[in-house]
């Protein structure tokens, strides 16, 4: 039977193990799903191994990366053939495909991210978002492409190298539009920076805490913006930011589940060759509807 890779840190507890099986024999295919798990920050060796077994897997088709975008590309660049633009210009993928021996990377992310973040916020002035990895970058991405863009994005982390390649991708498309980036570093928690947004602010939860990790980027005694609308990228876990903001009555909350089945759908797209992602991720949320946490 042939497979898709996951790549992740906990694939065993993702959702994604009930709903795949449901979502293609909807689609009339017969694949099932492979979780690899590596731990963050995991060795260069790791992923080319990983790369390399997946180039000699005859079965496979391809493969979907969540946690490890940034590095296994730069881990295992010389083991891929080809780059698709996005993947190039943002120096990570979350898909390959598999043809005969060859990988081909695509960076789906900006595409999933900002068809979600168009339904949630189709505009606004400011943008405060709690992490700089790789959802992080293909949100910024996605917003500074927008006609009319935020005024001002600012992204927080702990990790300087994740910072310095979210300054290095978005850099051209700030120079064009002329939007106020600021990106900052430190452990937090951040409580001072989001109760410095603007009112109607989008505050995005991208660092992985309540998920991945437990906690949350921000203390209990952090207040939020009027009108926020916060974004948590997590559709499983503790959720701590989702618990933190739902205390107040004046914001809008979202969480993961609708990244979850446009982010499948994106990645899934050319490797199964999908002809409409949206239409798919649409029919995806119905039938794994049932298992929402």
């Amino acid at each position: 039977m042939s497979t898709v890779w996951f790549v992740g840190v906990s694939t065993g507890q993702s959702l994604i193990n009930a709903a795949f099986p449901l979502w293609t024999r909807d689609l009339g295919r017969e694949i099932r799903l492979v979780g690899r798990d590596l731990p963050i920050g995991a060795p260069t060796a790791a992923y080319r191994a990983l790369a390399t077994e997946l180039r000699d897997d005859p079965d496979a088709l391809g493969a979907v990366i969540t946690s490890h975008k940034v590095a296994l590309l730069r881990a295992a660049r010389d083991l891929i053939g080809t780059l698709d633009p996005l993947a190039a210009e943002c120096g990570e993928a979350n898909a390959l495909r598999k043809n005969h021996k060859t990988l081909s990377a695509y960076a789906r992310d900006p595409l999933s991210v900002g068809r979600v973040a168009d339904e949630i916020w189709p505009s606004g002035e400011q943008v405060i978002c709690l992490g700089a990895g790789g959802t992080a970058i293909a949100l910024g991405r996605h917003l500074l492409s927008r006609p009319e863009p935020p005024k001002r994005l600012v992204f927080a982390d702990r990790d300087e190298a994740s910072a310095r390649h979210l300054r290095e991708v978005l850099a051209p498309w700030v120079e064009r539009s002329g939007v106020d980036l600021e990106v900052r570093i430190g452990p937090g928690p951040w409580d001072a920076l989001v109760e410095s947004g603007a009112d109607g602010s989008l505050l995005v939860n991208a660092t992985g805490l309540g998920k991945d990790r437990p906690g949350s980027p921000l203390s209990d005694d952090a207040g939020f913006p009027r009108g926020a609308v916060v974004w948590e990228l997590n559709y499983r876990g503790d959720l701590a930011v989702l618990r933190q903001a739902r205390r107040r009555d004046d914001l809008v909350t979202h969480d993961g589940w609708s990244l979850f089945c446009h982010g499948w759908a994106a990645a899934l797209g050319p490797i199964l060759d999908l002809a409409d992602e949206v239409a798919t991720a649409r029919r995806f949320a119905e039938l794994a509807a049932p298992l929402r946490p």
